[in-house]
């Protein structure tokens, strides 16, 4: 049992996207997916400071309540996807995660509005540790203009939202080990509270990964209440070599994740204990809040994590 007090806290917030093609990427999010655009503006100096000169104007994509999809234009017209080559395997903050109320018709939609998927709709198997009962997924995984990826799942309980795909409610960490994911219990007090075993021939293949590549998914959080964090586990994968893939707001893709936080004093002193990077005592916008105070920090295998005070 862990006895680390959480320091993250609550439901995904944020996630941030960096684009050199603001046009596509808005309408990716709007036409294709259908969000909406809740707030607009520009980073301020602080912010630009901090995370990079070359970003200027960002929007809130998403729905009244909810997570948003934070889009940051940048500057950089030659910048290439962080994660360009890299397998679902390799470290680093890989991928979101949405649900949708009928996979097939936001497939067509997407594809509709001239952007593409990974693969075509399929379903995989997932088993819980310790219990004998499977269950099937049916899921598709989309790539944005910036490289971005997004796997949805069909669920019976997903709010439809304009008959498209719901905001990300997950952030996705590749890493590579157990020993490593307990990392993360010792700085965040964040530990699994779900650990399902994802057989082969399902969402590996349709993440871009060979058939035979299973993993282990853990919904990470604390006691029975999970955060929106989720870690995939390929350790018993050993067809190929582990690279690791660190978020970067000089390239395009998904740059950071935000959530808010709890007794950020104690994280910065767990932080510095663990020696984590803190990059920014200021986060970037989010609902209602151009410039929020926050912890922004480089976890393990290089993902940027926004912890709001």
């Amino acid at each position: 049992m862990n006895s680390q007090k959480p320091h993250i806290v609550g439901a995904l917030q944020a996630v941030s996207v960096i684009t050199n093609s603001w046009a596509q990427s808005i309408r990716f999010y709007t036409e294709a997916l259908g969000y909406r655009i809740i707030e607009r503006g520009e980073l301020t100096h602080i912010q630009k400071n901090t995370f990079g000169r070359h970003l200027g104007k960002y929007a809130l994509l998403g729905y009244d309540e909810g997570s948003v999809v934070r889009l940051i234009e940048t500057s950089n017209i030659g910048a290439l996807p962080n994660r360009i080559g890299a397998h679902p395997w390799d470290n680093g903050l890989a991928v979101m995660e949405a649900c949708t109320a009928d996979v097939e018709r936001a497939y067509w939609k997407v594809l509709r509005a001239r952007f593409g998927a990974i693969a075509s709709p399929g379903e995989f198997d997932f088993e819980s540790f310790g219990n004998q009962t499977n269950s099937a997924v049916k899921s598709v995984a989309f790539i944005g203009p910036s490289g971005e990826q997004l796997f949805v799942t069909e669920t019976n309980d997903c709010v439809e939202r304009c008959e498209g795909i719901n905001a990300p409610s997950t952030a996705v960490i590749s890493v590579t080990t157990h020993e490593l994911q307990s990392m993360y219990a010792e700085v965040l007090g964040s530990v699994p509270i779900n650990d399902f075993r994802i057989r082969p021939l399902g969402k590996t293949t349709l993440l871009g990964a060979p058939a035979e590549a299973g993993f282990e998914m853990c919904l990470m959080g604390y006691d029975t209440h999970s955060v929106g964090l989720e870690q995939h586990i390929y350790s018993d994968y050993a067809g190929d070599t582990f690279q690791t893939y660190p978020c970067d707001f000089l390239k395009t893709g998904v740059a950071s994740a935000c959530w808010q936080g709890q007794d950020l004093s104690m994280l910065r002193y767990k932080l510095q204990e663990a020696n984590w990077e803190i990059l920014s005592e200021v986060g970037l916008p989010i609902r209602g809040n151009p410039e929020p105070e926050a912890v922004v920090f480089q976890g393990p295998v290089g993902e940027i994590l926004e912890l709001l005070a």
